[in-house]
């Protein structure tokens, strides 16, 4: 079960999870990302007018004591290209003066294996820093990084590096103060980090700060920083981390079951059963009290405000910094259409930074994704069929008809994919309940968004979590990735069928940090004739040497397009024929190179495709 999220005044920083009986943990290598705009975290400690006692902006090695007990001795490096992330999503580095030089050491870089006995463990030493006089101050960076099971923490001495506090931002079993992970693999760009060091170096004349790096011998990714400053904390600050829409950290009790994740699109019948609950975790970022509420507000897309409410006020201060808000009211939209909503925090004398979400309130699709895709998970692959999917609880009957998919740019034409549906087990796998035909991938998917029906449709009932999935079959080559988009709390999942993405063997369900772009249709229309080819198909020989066999039986009468289309969706046989319910027809493709081709039959109202290898 969620807590109210708290947090202790030494750390600023803190993490939430639900408990997973599956292993977050997934090889460093089985995904891609894509480049993406990403938006600075706007914290408004950052921007206050608090006075900075000692910074440095990380554009001159010798600002720093560098040491490492790496194999081979590797160490952290000035890096003067922003680009230089090796996460194309992360890239460029966002930081404030990154183009002056950061901090950075890459685990990627080395390559190699895991244990091989090439460890990378490093420190970034500042000099000695006198903090005399000032008693209340705080630590703050900027940073990047992704995470694979390597550590990355920031120390605190105070008496010139003979001892130190450690702030674990990511380790390899877990404990961490940054926001994210360790649901989230890759931070924000840049991430911001303010930690409260007053209990240890307040009012102290030999401070040091230093950054640690240790990848545990596995082939890990990297950390950059940049932006290091200690300043005093300001009398009156405010940020929000951590807003939702669906009711993630309160609401999600209200409403009978259910995880409350924040559906991007959303119908309007689930929207009856569980409106949208505004939420997020306000910290005092100051010294002086601040009686605090949280303020939501939500814009139509005319432009026109349609919701307006806060939250019941709560005393913030030094010993009691941070919590959760939600705003008094649901909102429940009767109209379908995309809704911006704005939350911000107030207190007495000061007021965060404005976080801005967006829902589309749909009347059948039903989606996690935020719409645009930064990465994809590799599903058909030369070692196995793996099953890619996402939790959708429901609080409304449905019949589903169809699932979508995202379908990424580098999958291959003639692949085969299907669609499965399974019931939620919280204390187990999930349970399968049907699956869909086959469905082929042709050239204009790629890239684009796909529709799997199910044969007239699956009930599915309020009260029950689904698992909406994708799965593909094993193949010589990697033959298709599904896409992500934006990062998950929980409830997204992968099977391996032999893949050894993780340690948990053939079959086993690991989490995800991505959402997969995978949604639910409760829309019959999906069920279309257009969808339905109706009567027998067949082609025999496949694979065939050049000539092959086209059957069609009981089909309906009409004009028949016959065409075969190459993987990058060049047609190389197009013919029509009038067909009256039956036709044998033998083709010869000996003229074309050996590889596979798509077969598409079409009449006016339907069609149906086949995979043809030629061999």
């Amino acid at each position: 079960m969620k807590n109210i999220y708290l947090m202790l005044f030494s750390v600023v920083f803190g993490f939430s999870a639900i408990a997973q009986t599956t292993n977050p943990e997934l090889t460093k290598k089985d995904t891609r990302t894509v480049s993406k705009a990403t938006s600075v975290v706007s914290l408004s400690s950052f921007a206050s007018a608090a006075t900075v006692i000692w910074q440095n902006d990380c554009s001159n090695t010798t600002d720093w004591t560098l040491a490492n007990t790496s194999i081979p001795p590797i160490d952290w490096s000035i890096e003067m290209d922003p680009a230089a992330i090796p996460v194309t999503a992360l890239s460029p580095f966002n930081s404030s003066t990154a183009s002056n030089g950061y901090l950075f050491i890459n685990s990627d870089a080395t390559g190699g294996g895991d244990n091989d006995g090439t460890p990378v463990e490093c420190t970034a030493t500042s000099p000695m820093i006198d903090l005399t006089g000032w008693p209340y101050v705080q630590l703050t960076f900027s940073h990047n990084y992704r995470w694979w099971q390597d550590d990355r923490a920031v120390r605190v001495s105070v008496d010139g590096g003979a001892s130190w506090t450690q702030y674990d931002i990511t380790s390899l079993v877990g404990g961490n103060v940054a926001d994210g992970y360790p649901n989230l693999q890759n931070s924000n760009n840049p991430q911001n980090e303010i930690i409260n060091i007053s209990s240890i170096a307040g009012d102290q004349d030999s401070v040091m700060v230093q950054f640690y790096y240790f990848d545990n011998d596995i082939w890990a990714w990297y950390w950059a920083v940049d932006d290091v400053a200690i300043s005093e904390i300001p009398d009156n600050a405010m940020d929000i981390t951590d807003a939702v829409q669906g009711g993630w950290w309160v609401n999600y009790a209200n409403v009978g079951s259910g995880d409350g994740y924040d559906y991007t699109f959303k119908p309007l019948t689930q929207i009856t059963s569980n409106p949208y609950s505004f939420e997020a975790v306000l910290r005092n970022a100051g010294i002086a009290p601040q009686n605090t509420y949280l303020n939501a507000e939500v814009i139509d897309d005319m432009g026109s405000s349609v919701y307006s409410d806060v939250s019941s006020t709560l005393l913030l201060d030094v010993t009691y910094p941070q919590d959760t808000f939600a705003a008094n009211s649901t909102f429940s939209p009767t109209t379908t259409g995309v809704y911006t909503v704005n939350m911000w925090g107030t207190g007495d004398s000061t007021s965060s930074s404005t976080t801005t979400l967006t829902t589309v309130v749909t009347n059948y699709i039903y989606g996690r994704d935020e719409d645009s895709p930064d990465g994809a998970w590799r599903v058909g692959r030369s070692c196995g069929g793996m099953v890619l999917g996402a939790k959708y609880d429901m609080y409304a009957d449905e019949t589903l008809y169809s699932i979508q998919a995202h379908i990424d740019d580098e999958s291959v034409v003639g692949t085969s994919v299907y669609a499965i549906l399974y019931e939620d087990d919280p204390s187990g796998d999930p349970i399968y309940l049907t699956q869909s035909d086959d469905y082929t991938i042709t050239a204009a998917d790629l890239g684009n968004w796909i529709e799997i029906p199910f044969d007239g449709g699956q009930d599915i009932y309020a009260g029950t979590p689904y698992v909406a999935a994708i799965a593909g079959y094993a193949n010589p080559v990697d033959t298709f990735l599904v896409s992500v988009s934006g990062t998950s709390r929980a409830g997204c999942y992968i099977q391996d069928n032999g893949c050894d993405i993780g340690s948990g063997g053939f079959g086993y369900w690991y989490t995800t940090s991505e959402t997969p772009m995978i949604r639910m249709n409760f829309d019959p229309a999906s069920l279309s004739a257009e969808n339905i080819f109706v009567g027998e198909f067949s082609v025999h020989p496949n694979p065939t040497n050049g000539t092959f066999t086209l059957d069609l039986n009981n089909v309906k009468s009409d004009d028949y397009k016959i065409s075969i289309t190459n993987v990058i969706g060049q047609e190389v046989y197009s013919t029509h024929k009038e067909i009256n319910g039956i036709i044998s027809e033998d083709i010869d493709i000996s003229n074309l190179e050996k590889g596979v081709y798509i077969l598409e039959v079409s009449s006016s109202d339907s069609s149906i495709s086949e995979k043809i290898i030629l061999e």
